[in-house]
């Protein structure tokens, strides 16, 4: 059973970010489906440190798009981007040295992560995009 399912809430109007927000999701519900079925180690650490690389080229392509539509917010944008993914370089480094186990910590984490950044940070760059702009 999936961590976090896609749904219309998360849909920020648009698309390319949009598959990469569910791309994240993909690997995320991967990790966690690996630890309930009980496997652990190098098969845990790989999806971790995937699920980190593509997380890496999301807030590049984030940031790209951000600036290609002039978004005022992009500097405390990259700023956030940078501390998620210091977090999420702690978390990954917890769990090499645990031995590939995931806590529920770390679940809980990616969950509050996914949902508020798309929820509440994101969909202020997507209504920036959607709202027409003088020339």
């Amino acid at each position: 059973m999936p961590i976090m399912i896609w749904d219309k809430s998360l849909d920020i109007g648009v698309a390319p970010m949009n598959a990469e927000h569910q791309d994240i999701l993909r690997v995320m519900n991967q990790i966690y489906d690996a630890r309930e079925k009980g496997q652990h180690g190098s098969t845990i650490n790989l999806l971790v440190a995937e699920l980190g690389e593509v997380c890496v080229h999301h807030f590049a392509d984030e940031e790209r798009y951000m600036e290609s539509i002039g978004f005022p917010g992009l500097t405390g944008h990259k700023l956030l981007h940078k501390q998620l993914l210091d977090r999420y370089g702690q978390h990954a480094a917890e769990i090499r040295a645990a031995g590939g186990e995931a806590s529920d910590e770390f679940f809980q984490f990616l969950r509050f992560w996914l949902t508020s950044h798309i929820k509440g940070i994101d969909t202020k760059y997507a209504a920036h995009a959607h709202t027409p702009h003088p020339a």
